[in-house]
């Protein structure tokens, strides 16, 4: 089967399949080399940051700890012990020189810390406080607000002037749910966020391809003081919005260029140290090569191409051409000539082509005509077949009521009809507009009104539908049908509603009577009738209307049928709105 799918195809067509079929695996093996190359590369970046994000984490949280355990160390010192009960000594000496021993270790400790940092221990009990500094006072409200037993970030205060983390340790241990004045000590130990923007600046300039940065969620990242403050924000926002794992690595687009994104959480701060490196610089060899490979490529493509249009022009124009044309008189435009000047084979076969469209379409034009005659005449035929019957009964009525001495009765007749056959009998047109054709049907229900005593009728046409053209007397025989079939078979007083509407691209025009109507068996009946009817049934009425209005405006038009919310029959026509405007 696919060998045959290809022998349908134009010459042109299979040449450039061919090409095609030729390039592809050169382009392929060019693609898996360059996917190879571009793998290992990321995964050597990717080992490298985990390196370096490795060696700066580890430094970092080396000290951290180291902070915290000099923190926990003071907590049982022999000194703090005595510090707490500081109010029963007697010795004003002794006090000072517990306050001093205190000072003395929490120096030489901070000093010995690579970070710059404060300390302070602070008994609940005498509200005292020791710092690094000396003798000091602590704020306790802040405190209790504020006091943690891991790594917590903080924002600009007194302490440093700019953002630092804070951790306390207590003996007792700490509690969520204890008083403060439940504690016999609190050491106090922080840092400033200064001492890791100098870290960050240190790697950075160490390793310059990186560019890491501190970043916890619902905070302004940790910066060095060189860094790409527009990449990072961007980082930022991507990251706010996923779910972070202890470490993981990811490539993500930030002002315009990939970056290959490196995280690594810090155990002891909760923080994320954050890396990016910019994939295009590593990969920039390797593109350079596809680059070249792709413009041979390019060249071959051209060179092949220049050839295909040459068998194109002198083979391939012709015969679409021919097809087009073949195609035109499929879809019935018998009028195509197609236009071929070169002097080779496909002249002739063009020239008898142009002279077999031109046979076609006498032929076609003498059936159509004749067609056309026909059809006129079966309309004009249609429109006799509505009148005599009419007509015999109409002049009865004026004969008796004459008889009767009913004058008025014969007057309204004789003026009724003579208004109903001056529109009925003008054939020269076989259109009239909507307006007229009502005003055919006031006449048409008011000859019928004189001869059923009680009938009654509306008549609905909107103002926008006035000079919508129809076939002349497509109604009549709706209503008359709606007499005859309807109210004449009632024992109440008759009633027939018109009404013209548009809707969903169609007009509609609606008959109802309030006779005894039809169940719904009885009208899919009535319908298959009306299609499949001859000439001398007494359906014969309403099958010339469902005829004319399909050879007017074609199969969409039609007639319908449903039951009256008035208790009798509802038949309409309709057709689409777009037929009238054409």
């Amino acid at each position: 089967m696919r060998k045959n799918k290809f022998h349908t195809l134009s010459t042109f067509a299979k040449i450039n399949l061919i090409l095609l079929f030729m390039l592809i695996p050169l382009i392929g093996l060019n693609y898996y080399q360059n996917l190879i190359g571009t793998k290992v590369v990321r995964n050597e970046i990717h080992r490298s940051s985990e390196t370096y994000m490795s060696l700066l984490t580890s430094q970092i949280e080396t000290i951290a700890n180291q902070m915290s355990v000099f923190a926990l160390t003071m907590n049982r010192d022999s000194n703090l012990s005595t510090f707490t009960t500081f109010e029963g000594s007697r010795h004003p000496y002794d006090r000072y020189n517990t306050i001093y021993n205190i000072y003395e270790k929490l120096k030489l400790n901070s000093l010995s810390l690579p970070w710059n940092n404060q300390i302070t221990v602070y008994s609940p009990a005498n509200k005292k406080a020791v710092s690094d500094s000396g003798l000091s006072t602590y704020d306790e409200e802040f405190l209790k607000n504020n006091m943690t037993p891991v790594w917590k970030f903080m924002p600009t205060d007194y302490k440093y002037g700019q953002p630092y983390f804070i951790r306390h340790f207590s003996e007792p241990k700490y509690s969520s749910n204890a008083p403060l004045d439940s504690y016999r000590i609190v050491s106090e130990i922080s840092f400033s966020s200064n001492n890791l923007i100098k870290m960050l600046e240190k790697f950075k300039n160490r390793h310059n391809v990186h560019d890491p940065f501190l970043y916890s969620p619902g905070y302004e990242p940790l910066v060095s003081n060189t860094a790409q403050l527009a990449h990072i924000e961007q980082l930022g926002t991507i990251l706010n919005d996923q779910t972070m794992t202890s470490s993981g690595h990811e490539t993500l687009e930030l002002q315009g260029e990939k970056y290959l994104v490196t995280y690594k959480l810090i155990d002891t701060l909760g923080w994320y140290l954050v890396d990016y490196v910019p994939i295009h610089e590593a990969l920039a060899p390797i593109y350079r090569s596809s680059l070249i490979f792709y413009t041979s490529a390019a060249v071959l493509i051209v060179l092949c191409l220049i050839l295909s249009y040459y068998i194109y022009r002198n083979v391939q124009i012709p015969i679409r051409k021919l097809l087009k044309g073949a195609r035109a008189i499929a879809k019935g435009d018998f009028s195509t000539q197609v236009e071929y000047h070169s002097k080779n084979e496909f002249f002739v076969l063009v020239f008898q082509f142009n002279n077999m469209a031109r046979q076609i379409k006498e032929l076609i034009e003498s059936i159509y005509e004749s067609r056309i005659r026909l059809q006129q005449a079966t309309l004009k035929q249609l429109q006799s077949q509505i009148d005599p019957h009419f007509l015999y009964n109409s002049l009865n009525f004026i004969k008796y009521s004459a008889k009767k001495g009913e004058e008025d009765a014969v007057v309204s007749m004789t003026v009724h009809l003579g208004a109903y056959y001056r529109s009925a009998t003008r054939l020269g047109k076989a259109e009239t507009t909507l307006e007229e054709e009502l005003k055919l049907i006031y006449n048409y229900l008011e000859i019928h009104k004189l001869r059923m005593h009680g009938m009654t009728y509306d008549i609905n046409l909107p103002e926008n539908m006035a000079e919508v053209e129809v076939p002349r007397l497509i109604l009549q025989p709706l209503v008359e049908n709606a007499i005859i079939h309807g109210i004449s078979k009632s024992e109440l007083a008759g009633y027939i509603r018109i009404t013209a509407s548009a809707q969903d691209g169609f007009y509609m025009l609606c008959v109802e009577d309030n006779g005894p109507g039809l169940q719904e068996q009885e009208q899919k009946a009535l319908i298959a009738q009306i299609a499949n009817s001859k000439e001398e049934d007494d359906l014969c009425g309403l099958w010339n209307v469902a005829q004319r209005i399909n050879l007017k405006y074609g199969e969409s038009a039609g007639i319908g049928i449903e039951s009256s919310s008035y208790g009798g029959l509802k038949i309409w026509l309709y057709w689409p709105s777009a037929a009238d405007k054409g």
